[in-house]
């Protein structure tokens, strides 16, 4: 029996490697497309895999994602049915995408952009207000967004949060939908952090609507997928003063065409998804512990609903 790695976009041979180390050489891992046995494959680790691929593995009873999402996975139409999902859950993946999301923050806080124009132009002058004041939302508090949301709140700004559930963190203000809606939390911000998961309900959520909601000069900082934002929708905003500056690291196409008008929309930054990027080693370790639960016939780690869609 095997474990086959079907990821196209990038090497995964040191995967492999610490997989099979952790596996303790016990089971074969193969590379897609070079499966010399389909009928072996009993487990998938997939990111953004090929249409019907997984139809090709008669036995195959468990697909992990190779990242925290699992939309790839959850909207593949031809996905077998009684399948078990995982994903990657990783403290290296939360450090990572806090830190640049903190990045982000403190650059709009501290006007970053204005003093690289100016430096640009060689020009020694401060803004009226050297500080932006800001009231930070944190749309999703789980176990990313409650991870940034406090260490927000440990620098010293305001933070909001607005979640489907109720929840509790130590210096933020926690709001969720039973007892607020979308829209009354956005008129309570002026600077809004996307780290939804992609569901069906969540797609489009930052929207034209939305932005228009928010106080004149409002920012946005969406390091969830691409799919939540509505890119005409933003241009519009930042077009009529709604959004100020807005930081995208995720696109509904990937790479960012050419002649994308993100390029050239003043306000802007763009970074080509590199937010939160998985460590192999750490992963391999998620992976072959869950295929040893799986045949051991115990709970699986970081198990998705896919109800929920995560």
């Amino acid at each position: 029996m095997s474990i086959a790695l079907i990821i196209t976009d990038r090497d995964v041979q040191p995967l492999r490697r610490s997989i099979e180390t952790e596996l303790q050489g016990a089971t074969p891992v193969w590379i897609y497309p070079d499966i010399p046995k389909p009928e072996w494959v009993e487990m998938a680790v997939v990111w953004k895999h090929p249409p019907s691929v997984l139809k090709a593995f008669p036995n195959l009873e468990l697909v992990s994602s190779l990242g925290a999402g699992v939309e790839h996975i959850l909207n593949d139409a031809t996905l077998p049915l009684g399948l078990r999902i995982t994903r990657i859950v990783d403290d290296s993946l939360t450090t990572s995408m806090r830190n640049y999301v903190l990045m982000a923050v403190l650059n709009i806080h501290k006007q970053l952009w204005f003093y690289q124009n100016n430096q640009q132009k060689a020009r020694w002058e401060k803004p009226a207000q050297i500080e932006v004041p800001l009231r930070i939302g944190m749309l999703g508090l789980g176990a990313l967004g409650g991870n940034i949301a406090s260490s927000l709140a440990g620098l010293g700004f305001e933070v909001l949060g607005f979640s489907q559930t109720p929840r509790n963190i130590p210096g933020v203000r926690c709001l969720n939908a039973k007892e607020t809606s979308l829209s009354d939390f956005v008129r309570q911000i002026n600077l809004l952090i996307c780290l939804l998961p992609r569901t069906a309900a969540t797609e489009d959520i930052l929207n034209y609507d939305l932005f228009r909601q928010m106080p004149q000069g409002s920012f946005l900082i969406n390091v969830a997928r691409g799919a939540h934002l509505d890119e005409e929708g933003l241009l519009k905003a930042m077009k009529e003063g709604y959004i100020r500056e807005a930081w995208l690291d995720v696109f509904r196409e990937e790479p960012l065409p050419e002649n994308h008008p993100f390029w050239h929309q003043p306000g802007l930054v763009i970074t080509p998804h590199i937010a939160s990027i998985t460590n192999p080693e750490n992963a391999a370790k998620i992976i072959a512990e869950n295929y040893r639960r799986w045949k051991e016939g115990k709970e699986l780690l970081f198990e998705v609903d896919e109800k929920k869609g995560y």
